[in-house]
């Protein structure tokens, strides 16, 4: 009966909004208001089940959306004749009201012969949906006549929809959680059968707080409404009280008004329902009264509460939990996920990592809009909604707390879990129920700057029941004895403080399953870390971790960033075999110490599902080489298939592996080979399917590439997924062997110090980067011209290649010339590149000029002058590393085009040009270069200033001097810490 109880909430809360007659609405045309009659599919047929009204007056912070909602409703698809349009939002976001703006818009009244309109509620009852679509299909004479026979029900509903184009809303979709997400498609399949015989062109408009559902019914175009701004509510809460009409309000009842639809965080129902509060109060203490006292989440919880308890119930804890975090926190999904494991909150299935049962809750809360992603540069954040953060709170009430900023009120006996901002520790005293907390975490002060204070002791004395403990944030140089009664503890995080010794007895807390020690100065960590069996994840410095004894009793480990091989037993290559779960990178040093292939064996690499990279390791500085047992080792340390990522450096076997040679390598994408002196010939690289980039360095002895590296497969069949080739320091190759037809695909191409390597094949059409560096002498070509001319090479860069850059500059033949013809940027140490016949007549073509590490030069001369006003497209300008550089061009100035400058690392460069920047720049970054410079370009007052001070985006040293988003700094909020 869930569905009863959520219709009765609504229509509660709708009475305290403007109503009009059962069946009947207002309609506003040229300001007057008239009664017309309702569609008689959404009229309400019984007082049990709720359906909405049309909305009278305009839809206010929603206008683009609906423009959105009608071009994807009217638009027609021959591959899709029936097509489904989803609005996706928390509840009370206005998706209902969305849905009915657009139902009675003239544009889509004229364009569909049959409109329809159902309230599906949580429940899915095929029965009573049919029979609703049937009589909302039919004409006002139709009576289904007591038909209880779904497939009778379902035949007239595909007679009547029969070629007919039509309009089908269902408002207020679920998913239900009993069922799998195969078994509640296959119910709406054959729910929504007889619609598939409607005209082209026929839609189906849905509303639903999850983004499951609207997927699982393969919506063509999806809208997920966002809260609104306040001066929407504002205007909604404004248009509701005085009925639209126009009306002067006074300026305090304005600001008083404006301050409330501030705390509605964004909900169209909640400035519905506050309106309602408003509407019969005219004075100012009125208004006041309803903004003190802040009544309307009691009122609009309930309806928001149907989501929440419609969770199972391991995802209501979860979410629930988040609520100890401020407002707009932005939460890292791995840490938040080990939070919750701490709490015991994570089911386990048997079969799975927990932290994969982890990540599919919080997606799983996600997709119910409990969370939104937030993207910042290249992490993703997850984010609650204000609305939902309300919700939070309510449900979490009783166990979960927050002391600090505006949320601090009476802390009941009953809490569990609570938050403490740093500069709130004056609350913690003994009326604090100490001995029930299950979690305590220290949040960032309110203050811009950190606050050294000290934690009261009685807030750690009595904290037995503890499982997470953060005291990332504190200002402390030792862990306090009373941690070491917390026996249950199973989350520690203690980065960032000046703690430089761990103390003993944390190696008793055996229950402890995430330790964060990094930033910490430690020296070492405690003898008897091998105790702690039930750690999974360990983050502290690498040459810390690796010398950790008996690592292999950690058998739940899920990371292992280095492994240092040694020839005692208690850190031998045998402890990796033990730590089956580990993932990400795996970096194996000193292999050089494995006396016997079986003991590499033993660390089974190759069970080692979750790792995505291994680095295996030999040092380079060895008297004596056992090849024979090095070829041993390293066939032994056959990686699992999955692996992503393989470096191979300092290995002396002449023979590759079996499991190098074959295809058991189908995932690898990229392979490093470095210092593996002895080897002659490659293994056969080629054949791995998915391999995107290799890089070879060092490989003393290799003369030749040639058919060894392609396999046993044609070349046509080889590289093709090759994307990047980087061959350094290879100081005996002369040639690789290709032909033209394999690696297609190649877009980068880095050769550095191969001296003997004076010309490679034809290289593909598809490249796009080229760097010759170290005396290199090859450039590419094609055997035809017509092949040259489909090249996109757009990025060329030039280090250290003096018989390259003569080459470049003598008469060159038409073939290497075309290769260049898209040719948009340049890095080089030499501005000599610029005059050579390969960018004859192209200059003005080029938008990226990158000059560093020019030793010698120390002032532009005038034809260097000449040829940056040849750079008519130019847009960046970077010089670096130019010791001696004093002046900049004089010509820069009338670069009109340049958008970015950047001068780094040229301690003699002391001034600007003598003419201000060009208009046009819209950077400049300044940094390492002569104090004078920093100085003639201080703020307002420094003698270059003028020159720049029309630039939106100066940063000198680091330090930004002018962006758009300090003009905006003052509006903004803090940007929280995170805590972990």
């Amino acid at each position: 009966m869930k569905w009863k109880n959520q219709v009765q909430t609504r229509a509660a809360v709708a009475q305290s909004a403007p109503s009009c007659s059962p069946g009947f609405t207002t309609k506003v045309t040229n300001g007057v208001s008239e009664v017309v009659s309702l569609p008689r599919n959404i009229r309400s047929r019984n007082h049990n089940i709720m359906t909405s009204s049309i909305p009278h007056g305009k839809l206010i912070g929603r206008e683009f959306e609906a423009q959105q909602l009608v071009t994807a409703l009217i638009s027609s698809q021959v591959e899709i004749p029936v097509s489904v349009v989803s609005i996706v939002g928390v509840g009370g976001i206005g998706k209902t009201a969305l849905a009915q703006h657009v139902y009675s818009n003239a544009r889509i009244t004229e364009n569909f012969d049959v409109r329809m309109w159902i309230c599906v509620t949580c429940l899915l009852d095929e029965l009573r949906i049919t029979k609703e679509m049937l009589e909302s299909a039919s004409s006002s004479r139709f009576r289904h006549g007591g038909i209880t026979n779904f497939n009778r029900l379902q035949a007239a509903l595909k007679a009547r929809l029969a070629s007919k184009r039509f309009l089908l809303v269902l408002d207020d979709v679920w998913n239900n959680d009993n069922r799998t997400i195969a078994i509640e498609q296959e119910n709406w399949q054959k729910l929504l059968a007889p619609l598939k015989d409607g005209a082209n062109g026929s839609k189906i408009l849905l509303t639903t707080r999850s983004s499951i559902v609207a997927e699982m019914l393969q919506s063509s175009y999806i809208i997920s409404l966002e809260t609104l701004q306040v001066n929407d509510c504002w205007s909604l809460v404004k248009t509701s009280v005085f009925d639209e009409t126009e009306h002067t309000i006074n300026s305090k009842l304005e600001n008083i008004g404006r301050e409330i639809a501030e705390t509605l965080s964004g909900l169209p129902l909640a400035a519905k329902v506050v309106a309602g509060h408003l509407k019969c109060k005219h004075s100012v203490d009125e208004w006041k009264q309803v903004l003190q006292r802040n009544a309307v989440w009691e009122e609009i919880m309930p309806i928001l509460r149907t989501s929440y308890d419609n969770l199972s119930p391991h995802l209501k804890q979860c979410f629930a939990y988040c609520s100890i975090f401020p407002r707009n926190w932005e939460f890292e999904a791995e840490q938040l996920i080990l939070l919750w494991l701490a709490q015991g909150f994570v089911n386990p299935d048997g079969c799975r990592r927990l932290e994969d049962i982890g990540k599919e809750y919080i997606n799983d809360l996600r997709n119910k809009s409990f969370f939104t992603i937030q993207k910042k540069e290249f992490v993703s954040y997850y984010v609650i909604p204000p609305v939902i953060y309300e919700l939070a709170k309510s449900v979490a009430a009783e166990e979960c707390f927050r002391i600090g900023g505006d949320e601090w009120t009476r802390i009941p006996s009953s809490v569990r879990h609570l938050s403490v901002h740093l500069d709130s520790l004056s609350a913690l005293d003994d009326t604090i129920p100490y001995k029930n907390l299950r979690t305590l975490i220290f949040l960032p002060s309110r203050t811009v700057a950190p606050i050294n204070v000290s934690i009261p002791p009685v807030a750690l004395n009595n904290i037995r029941s503890l499982r997470v403990l953060d005291l990332s944030l504190c200002m402390m140089d030792r862990l306090p004895d009373s941690i070491s009664n917390c026996v249950h503890l199973r989350y520690l995080n203690i980065s960032s403080t000046t703690i430089v010794t761990v103390p003993e007895f944390l190696c008793k807390l055996y229950h402890l399953q995430v330790l964060n020690l990094s930033g910490c100065r430690l020296g070492k960590l405690p003898s008897r870390m091998n105790n702690l069996v039930n750690l999974r994840h360990l983050t502290a410095a690498n040459q810390i971790i690796s010398a950790i004894t008996d690592i292999g009793r950690l058998k739940y480990l899920q990371r292992l960033p280095t492994f240092k091989v040694t020839r005692e037993r208690t850190q031998s290559i045998v402890q990796l075999g033990y730590l089956l779960e580990l993932q990400g990178s795996l970096q194996i040093r000193n292999l050089e110490n494995i006396d016997a292939p079986n003991e590499a064996k033993e660390a089974m690499l190759c069970k080692k599902h979750q790792l995505s990279v291994l680095q295996l390791m030999w040092a380079s500085d060895r008297d004596e080489v056992n090849g024979n047992r090095e070829e041993d080792v390293l066939e032994a340390l056959q990686p699992h298939e999955n692996l992503k990522r393989l470096d191979i450096a300092g290995w002396m076997g002449v023979k590759s592996p079996n499991w190098l040679e074959n295809e058991w390598l189908s995932n690898l994408e990229l392979i490093f080979l470095s210092g593996c002196n002895a080897w002659e010939q490659l293994p056969p690289l080629g054949q791995l399917p998915s391999i995107r980039i290799i890089w070879l360095q060092r490989l003393k002895m290799l003369r030749q590439i040639g058919p060894e590296a392609y396999g046993s497969g044609s070349q046509m069949e080889t590289f093709q997924s090759l994307e990047e080739l980087v061959l350094d320091d290879m100081p005996e190759l002369n040639e690789w062997l290709w032909s033209d037809q394999t690696m297609r695909n190649l877009q980068n191409v880095v050769i550095k110090d191969c001296n003997k390597l004076k010309a490679l094949p034809p290289v593909p059409p598809n490249l796009t980067e080229i760097t010759i560096a170290g005396k290199g002498y090859w450039v590419p070509y094609h055997h035809d011209v017509k092949s040259a001319r489909r090249s996109s090479v757009s990025s060329l860069c030039i280090f250290n290649c003096p018989l390259l850059l003569a080459r470049l500059s003598a008469q060159m033949n038409t073939e290497i010339i075309a290769r260049f013809r898209s040719l948009r940027s340049i890095i080089t140490d030499q501005m000599t590149i610029l005059t050579c016949s390969l960018l004859e007549d192209r200059l003005e073509l080029i938008e990226s000029l990158d000059i560093q590490d020019c030793s010698e030069i120390t002032s532009f001369s005038a034809d260097d002058d000449d040829i940056l006003l040849q750079l008519k497209s130019l847009r960046s300008l970077c010089i670096s590393g130019c010791n001696t550089l004093r002046s900049l061009p004089s010509t820069l100035s009338s670069v009109q085009s340049l958008d970015k400058l950047v001068l780094w690392n040229c301690p003699a460069l002391e001034s600007l040009t003598e003419e201000p920047l060009p208009q046009s720049v819209r950077k400049i970054e300044v940094a390492l270069c002569h104090p004078l410079l920093k100085e003639r370009l201080i703020k307002e007052y420094g003698v270059d200033w003028p020159k720049i001070k029309h630039i939106p985006w100066i940063e000198i040293d680091g330090e930004i001097l002018q962006s758009p988003r300090i003009a905006q700094a003052s509006g903004s909020s803090l940007h929280w810490v995170r805590p972990f």
